[in-house]
C-alpha cells in the first residue's frame, strides 16, 4: 500500500518531471488538493525568469528567418528543465505526440517556423478545451502541410487530414468498428476541408521563400494566420473559396454545407460521436499519466467528466489526480517506462545540473544527422520528428539495447562534466549534498539511501543496496576501507554512484 509520501512523489513524477525529497515533503505540507490546484492552474504560478521567451537563432536574437529545428527543440528542452509549470510542458509533449507532426516532412524552407508555431499552439491550449484545440489544429500550418490538406481541393478531395481527424485525433478506430463513423463519413468530411491550405499553394519549395537570402530557412511572415487559407462562409473570388466545395455533405447522417470547423462541432455535439471522443481522449490521458490498458470503469468515469465539462482538459486532469483512486494504486506506481526526454529532464532537474541542451537534443537537421551518443535522439526520440502519424510507440520500444546504452552514456556525461563559472556544466555535487543534508559525518549507508530516494524513488533489492554501499567504501585496490565524504569521495565516488543509479533498470521507470 503506497504511503502518503509515495503518493505525492508519484503525483509529482506523473504531473511533472519528478521532485526531490525536500520538495516532496514541502508539497505534503501543502496537501494533495492544494498541490493539484497549483499543478493544473499553472498560469497562476510565476514562471522562471531565466527561461527565454523565444528560441535564440544564430544571430543571437530571435529571427524567424533564421529559425532552425535545433533552435526550437533546445529552447523547448530549456523550458522543461527550468519551468515552474511542469504540467504545462508535460501536456505540450502529450499533444505533440497526439497530433504527431514531423520535420522529416514539414521541413525547409518554411516548416521550421511552422513547427515552432505548433508548439506555441500546444502550449496555449495545453489544458484548455479539447474542441478549441482541434479547431486550432484545423488551421495549423504544420498540420496542413503534414497531412497534405493544402492539396485538398473541390473535385479531387484529399482524405488524409479528415481520416486522421477521426481515426487518431478525436474518435479513434474503436469508434469506427463500433459504428461511430464510416468510410463515407471520412470521404464527406474531406470535402468539408477542401480549400483549407497554405497560401503558397502547391509549390511548397518556393512558398514565402526569399530567393535572395538562400542561407535562410524560413520566409519573413511571422503570423501563422497570414500563412493559411480558410474558405469564407460564402463563395467569393478568393483562391480558398475557388478550391472549396460549397455543396451539401452528409456526415454522421446529418446533411449540410459543412466546413472543417462544422465537422469538429458535429463530433463534439452529437451522440454517439461525442461519447466516443470522450472515451478516446480520456483513455489516452489516463495511459499517459497512469498505466496502460485501464479498466473500463476508469475510462467511463473520466469520460463522464469530459462530457459534463464539455471536454475541459484541466477539469479532466483535476479529477484524474484527485478523484480517480486507480491513479494512486499499486498498479500505477512506477508502471511506465520513462520517455527519453522525460528520463533526461528528470535527471537534470533532480540533480540540479546544467548541460548543453543542443547536444542533449541531438536531432540534427530533422533527425537525419548522426546524433551524439548521449542525446535523447540516440535514446530513440527526436523532438519535433515523431516517426509517423501515430507518434512514438513508446513502452518497451524506449528500452532497446542501443537505447539503454545511450541512457548510460547520458548519465556518464552528466556526472563527469566539468566546466568553469558562472554556469559549469554537470552536477553541482556540493549543492546536491547540502540539499540532502549530507556532510562529512554522513555514512555510506546514508548517502546510498538518499540517492536511491532521489533518483529511483522506489525500493531496490537489499543485495543491490549493499553493493552500492561497498562501492562507496572500496579503495582503488578493491579493498573495503573507511568511508569519508571528503572532496575526493564527492568528486569520484558520489558522481559514480549517481551514474550507476541512473543506469540501473530501476531508474528507467517512473
Amino acid at each position: 500500500m503506497p504511503t502518503q509520501y509515495d503518493r505525492m512523489a508519484h503525483l509529482l513524477r506523473r504531473a511533472g518531471f519528478g521532485a526531490r525529497p525536500d520538495e516532496i515533503e514541502n508539497y505534503l505540507k501543502l496537501g494533495f488538493a492544494a498541490t493539484v490546484e497549483q499543478l493544473i492552474n499553472y498560469e497562476t504560478v510565476v514562471e522562471n525568469p531565466a527561461i527565454p521567451a523565444t528560441p535564440t537563432t544564430r544571430d543571437g536574437t530571435f529571427n524567424i528567418r533564421l529559425l532552425t529545428i535545433e533552435d526550437t527543440a533546445s529552447w523547448w528542452l530549456e523550458r522543461m528543465v527550468k519551468t515552474r509549470r511542469p504540467l504545462q510542458e508535460r501536456m505540450v509533449i502529450f499533444w505533440h505526440d497526439h497530433f504527431a507532426t514531423a520535420v522529416s516532412k514539414v521541413g525547409a524552407p518554411n516548416g521550421y517556423k511552422y513547427l515552432y508555431w505548433q508548439n506555441l499552439t500546444f502550449r496555449q491550449h495545453a489544458t484548455g478545451n479539447f474542441r478549441a484545440l482541434v479547431k486550432a489544429i484545423n488551421r495549423d500550418p504544420a498540420m496542413l502541410w503534414w497531412l497534405d490538406n493544402y492539396l485538398n481541393v473541390k473535385g479531387s478531395p484529399n482524405e488524409n487530414y479528415a481520416r486522421e481527424l477521426f481515426e487518431i485525433f478525436t474518435l479513434g478506430l474503436d469508434a469506427f468498428f463500433a459504428g461511430g463513423y464510416t468510410e463515407p463519413d471520412v470521404q464527406q468530411a474531406a470535402r468539408a476541408f477542401t480549400g483549407w491550405g497554405l497560401k503558397c499553394g502547391d509549390n511548397l519549395m518556393f512558398c514565402q521563400f526569399d530567393k535572395e537570402l538562400m542561407n535562410e530557412q524560413n520566409g519573413p511572415i511571422t503570423d501563422p494566420a497570414a500563412v493559411i487559407e480558410v474558405p469564407p462562409a460564402t463563395p467569393d473570388a478568393s483562391r480558398a473559396a475557388q478550391r472549396h466545395d460549397y455543396t451539401d455533405k452528409t456526415v454522421f447522417g446529418q446533411v449540410g454545407n459543412f466546413n472543417g470547423d462544422d465537422i469538429v462541432d458535429l463530433i463534439f455535439d452529437r451522440e454517439p460521436q461525442r461519447s466516443f471522443a470522450a472515451r478516446m481522449i480520456c483513455k489516452k490521458l489516463f495511459e499517459y499519466f497512469a498505466y496502460d490498458d485501464p479498466e473500463p470503469h476508469v475510462i467511463e468515469h473520466l469520460a463522464a467528466v469530459a462530457l459534463r465539462t464539455d471536454f475541459d482538459i484541466k477539469l479532466i486532469l483535476r479529477d484524474l489526480f484527485l478523484n480517480t483512486k486507480e491513479f494512486y494504486s499499486d498498479r500505477a506506481m512506477r508502471a511506465l517506462v520513462k520517455w527519453p526526454v522525460y528520463y533526461a529532464v528528470n535527471a537534470v532537474r533532480l540533480t540540479q545540473a546544467t548541460m548543453d541542451l543542443r547536444q542533449l537534443y541531438g536531432g540534427g537537421f530533422g533527425g537525419f544527422n548522426i546524433p551524439a551518443p548521449s542525446s535523447i535522439a540516440s535514446m530513440g526520440m527526436v523532438l519535433l520528428n515523431p516517426p509517423d502519424v501515430f507518434g512514438w510507440p513508446g513502452k518497451e520500444n524506449w528500452i532497446t539495447t542501443s537505447q539503454l546504452f545511450a541512457r548510460a552514456n547520458f548519465a556518464n556525461n552528466l556526472t563527469t562534466a566539468r566546466g568553469n563559472a558562472p554556469a559549469p556544466p554537470g552536477i553541482p555535487i556540493d549543492t546536491v549534498l547540502a540539499t540532502a543534508g549530507l556532510n562529512a559525518n554522513s555514512t555510506a549507508e546514508q548517502v546510498v539511501d538518499y540517492f536511491v530516494k532521489l533518483l529511483v524513488q522506489g525500493p531496490i533489492h537489499a543485495q543491490l543496496r549493499q553493493l552500492l554501499i561497498d562501492y562507496l567504501k572500496k579503495n582503488d585496490n578493491g579493498t573495503i576501507g573507511t568511508f569519508t565524504l571528503d572532496a575526493t569521495t564527492k568528486d569520484k565516488k558520489v558522481r559514480g554512484l549517481i551514474h550507476l543509479l541512473l543506469s540501473r533498470p530501476e531508474a528507467q521507470n517512473f
